[in-house]
């Protein structure tokens, strides 16, 4: 019986088997590894894509920390996270509406960062803005202040319902030099709704989008 062989009597298949043999592996592996680039750069492709499509739907979320007298951390959150009806949210928010609303400075810059802060919080719409502005046409702080000054102290806020607010203050009124000439008393009652807010610019002025949609005061004897 003849031995058989596993080399082949060509010697180009014989060739041909050896360099497959040796070098195959080596392409197999290559190629192996081209796939892997390709893939890797497409999926860089789309991730990337992804990101830049991220941050141009990027929106300002407000997050409100509220804080005590003495600055420690009481209550944290989103807008719509807060309850609504939480006094110590509204009462803060009022008496800084109160304040920028009935103070008269020298400081044209300083009255009309008042004034914005003012109208962030009113609504074309509602009552209170006709009144605020009617107060504004007939005492205009810019004329006031040519004269005399007004600082204001809120002495209390206390919550009449989940949306109406009883709001007292003192208003400190003095001369260009500084001397007290009168001191009054007012109380006031606004009426609030609470709608949180998106635009970036609002944000700024009202984070946590309390409106007044009333607000009636009256001097105190």
């Amino acid at each position: 019986m003849a031995r058989r062989s596993d080399t082949p009597d060509n010697p180009y298949i014989a060739a041909r088997q050896e360099w497959t043999e040796r070098y195959g592996s080596y392409v197999k592996a290559a190629s192996a590894w081209r796939i892997v680039g390709v893939t890797s750069l497409a999926l860089a492709l789309v991730s990337t894509s992804y990101a830049l499509y991220q941050s141009t739907q990027v929106r300002l979320v407000p997050y409100i920390v509220e804080v005590d007298k003495l600055g420690s951390a009481v209550n944290a959150g989103f807008p719509a996270q807060i309850e609504y009806a939480d006094p110590r949210v509204v009462r803060a928010v009022l008496a800084g509406f109160v304040t920028n609303f009935r103070s008269v400075t020298p400081d044209a810059v300083v009255q009309k960062q008042y004034i914005d802060r003012v109208y962030a919080m009113l609504r074309t719409t509602d009552p209170a803005t006709e009144k605020v502005n009617g107060w504004f046409r007939s005492a205009s702080p810019f004329e006031k202040a040519k004269t005399a000054t007004v600082s204001v102290e809120v002495n209390n806020v206390v919550p009449l319902s989940t949306q109406s607010f009883q709001i007292d203050w003192t208003e400190y009124e003095r001369d260009r030099k500084g001397k007290e000439v009168a001191t009054r008393r007012f109380r006031g009652v606004a009426t609030v709704v609470l709608i949180p807010p998106q635009d970036e610019a609002v944000i700024r002025l009202n984070p946590i989008g309390l409106y007044l949609k009333d607000f009636d005061w009256t001097a105190q004897i």
